[in-house]
């Protein structure tokens, strides 16, 4: 896998170097150059080629929380709060009605320090939580009994978790211990017992992290995915490598986007990660590791084959309201991303004659106390 890489990644400078500013799909790889200042801008309606679906969180006492979602589902939502204290909560994905309190948080086996991602599986009424703190997935049904878990290897710890099927999970292993020469490994693995089914990994030369330090002192820290999930294929990415790979369901790794130059060879680094992807749009994020991280959100139209700047709006407020693209994550096959919208915000976006539609009718029903409101985005058929 190694030499297929060098190979590709020798090919694809070789074709950047014929051309300047190359943001071209070449043979369905995209290459993106990094180095440029400014990109053509492009103006985006979410409606225009996305369906959302709104779903206000029941906000009774038993079930007030701050609404970081761990996961989504056909029939449930599941949310915790954002300062880890423990309380998952379930609630039905079409009403919002809150369904199930859960808090678990212990240092025991059938207990976790902190839910930090989830995978909610419908099919066989299980919840498994990665506690990343004791580095084990712990599986509980839907009322929160404890079934069993399973823990991560003692090298390595399970960053990431994704439903892949009725048996396997999907995940990202970080190995905090590679500083220079190695790999980022992502593994299937057995929903019963953590066993691997297949293990694959991206290769690089020197291991680059998104932390910015003084000494020991942590200063900053990105948060990047690695893992994204578009119509049946599985979409790797490692900030040490410049190459972004589709995981095929035959299990094969394969190029689909390059960035230039080699982020070996940059000082200060430049970041490329992949976010969403559509038929049409393929949205990145480029990331300046400097005394801060300097963001800019890039779109690829794969119609055009063009590279963009973008801004992306709600057309549900009048006021033309950007859409923050930060939350998003793997939560079924139809949902794409989210959004996590304040009570509070909708209020005041109310009060002020700013919203239109569903939106408007949702807000009409709040107080600044109430729940979060999840904007659930899927694309139209």
């Amino acid at each position: 896998m190694k030499d297929t890489n060098i190979i590709w990644l020798v090919l694809l400078l070789m074709m950047i170097g014929c051309k300047k500013n190359v943001s071209l799909e070449n043979e369905n790889v995209i290459i993106v150059n990094v180095t440029k200042d400014e990109y053509p801008h492009k103006d985006i309606i979410l409606q225009d080629f996305m369906e959302i679906e709104y779903v206000a969180l029941d906000s009774s006492d038993d079930f007030l929380c701050q609404g970081h979602i761990l996961a989504v589902g056909e029939k449930f939502i599941v949310v915790r709060n954002d300062i880890q204290d423990g309380d998952i909560f379930l609630f039905d994905r079409k009403k919002g009605n809150g369904i199930k309190k859960i808090n678990r948080k212990g240092n025991g086996n059938e207990e976790y320090v902190i839910a930090y991602n989830a995978v909610l599986d419908e099919d066989n009424e299980e919840l498994f939580i990665n506690d990343v703190m004791q580095n084990k997935i712990i599986v509980y049904d839907l009322f929160g009994n404890y079934k069993r878990h399973f823990l991560g290897s003692e090298k390595a710890r399970i960053n990431q978790i994704y439903n892949f099927d009725k048996e396997k999970l999907i995940c990202k292993i970080e190995d905090d211990n590679t500083t220079t020469l190695g790999k980022s490994t992502f593994m299937l693995i057995s929903k019963q017992n953590g066993e691997v089914a297949i293990e694959t990994a991206i290769s690089y030369k020197e291991r680059k992290t998104m932390k910015i330090a003084d000494g020991e002192n942590l200063l900053m820290f990105y948060s990047y995915p690695s893992i994204l999930y578009f119509q049946d294929q599985w979409i790797f990415s490692e900030i040490s490598s410049d190459t972004v790979f589709k995981f095929s369901p035959e299990r094969d790794l394969t190029p689909i986007m390059i960035k230039s130059p080699s982020i070996q060879s940059m000082i200060p680094e430049t970041f490329l990660f992949p976010k969403i992807f559509t038929n049409q749009y393929c949205f990145i994020e480029k990331v300046k590791k400097e005394t801060n991280f300097s963001t800019t959100n890039l779109i690829y139209d794969r119609k055009e084959k063009k590279l963009y700047e973008y801004v992306l709006y709600n057309r549900d407020y009048s006021n033309a309201q950007k859409i923050n693209m930060a939350d998003i994550g793997i939560l079924n096959g139809e949902v794409i991303f989210y959004q996590r919208i304040e009570a509070y915000e909708l209020v005041n976006a109310y009060n002020n004659g700013n919203l239109k539609g569903t939106l408007k009718n949702i807000a009409a029903r709040l107080n600044e106390e109430s729940n979060p409101i999840i904007m659930l985005v899927k694309e139209k058929l």
